[in-house]
């Protein structure tokens, strides 16, 4: 098994206000082809760039590359990573096109895995990758720790480039009408496991649309107490009832 890394430029004639022209097809047919060669990786966008990451078998991979590099959609290719690997880093397919998540969060276990060979890399080189992740940021850096804080949405992400949008949608209702408890969304388990629900909110909160506040205790019912009655007290007083 292998791995290949690469970034390459969108063509001017492909590029559009939003995402690349080509962008779609790519898409399309890495999801019905690549789950079939027995490859995974990701594929992301940003900044007039692609960065693909492709892992599976030798032939496989070696053959999705040679198409790839003969693609008009791509040009100015520049292979970073070709080696052999005993494990992948992507154990699915995905897809990572929005812009309002952080994306360094997607490889960290990449960036562990080939530190040596990102840490090489010359000034001009980590500034062509700059725009996916970081690779002198740590694994940690890019995550905060929410347990106990309650989140609001100050501003809705846009939902067009998300892998799923039904239940990103469902979490920022959750978040638009007031603050809500991250504790809570983790127990709901609809947005997946507590890591996953921290990657998402994450993700709100690097492109400035969330607030984070601390979780206000429930305040305690309050006990009324019966104001002694001025009439029968009185009354006890003149009956000598003290």
């Amino acid at each position: 098994m292998k791995c290949i890394a690469y970034v390459s430029r969108v063509p001017i004639k492909y590029r559009s206000i939003r995402m690349p022209s080509g962008l779609s097809d790519i898409i399309s047919v890495s999801s019905k082809h690549n789950p079939q060669s027995h490859i995974t990786g990701i594929i992301s966008y940003r900044e007039g760039q692609y960065l693909q990451v492709l892992e599976g078998p030798d032939i496989e991979v070696d053959r999705l590359m040679a198409k790839i590099s003969s693609d008009t959609r791509h040009e100015n290719i520049w292979v970073f990573l070709n080696k052999s690997v005993t494990e992948r880093s992507f154990r699915n397919w995905g897809i990572s096109v929005f812009d309002f998540v952080d994306q360094g969060t997607f490889f960290d276990d990449f960036i562990e895995k080939n530190s040596v060979v990102l840490n090489s890399f010359d000034e001009q080189q980590t500034k062509r990758i700059q725009p996916f992740f970081d690779i002198h940021k740590s694994n940690t850096a890019s995550q905060k720790d929410y347990k106990g804080k309650s989140l609001k949405l100050l501003a809705w992400p846009d939902l067009n480039h998300v892998s799923n949008p039904q239940m990103i949608m469902d979490l920022c209702v959750k978040l638009t009408k007031k603050p809500y408890p991250f504790d809570t969304l983790v127990a709901s388990g609809e947005f997946g496991s507590s890591p996953q629900v921290t990657e998402i909110i994450n993700g709100f909160d690097q492109s400035g649309i969330l607030s984070v506040t601390e979780t206000q205790p429930l305040d305690e019912p309050k006990v009324n107490e019966k104001k002694p009655n001025k009439f029968y007290g009185a009354i006890k007083k003149f009956l000598g009832m003290r």
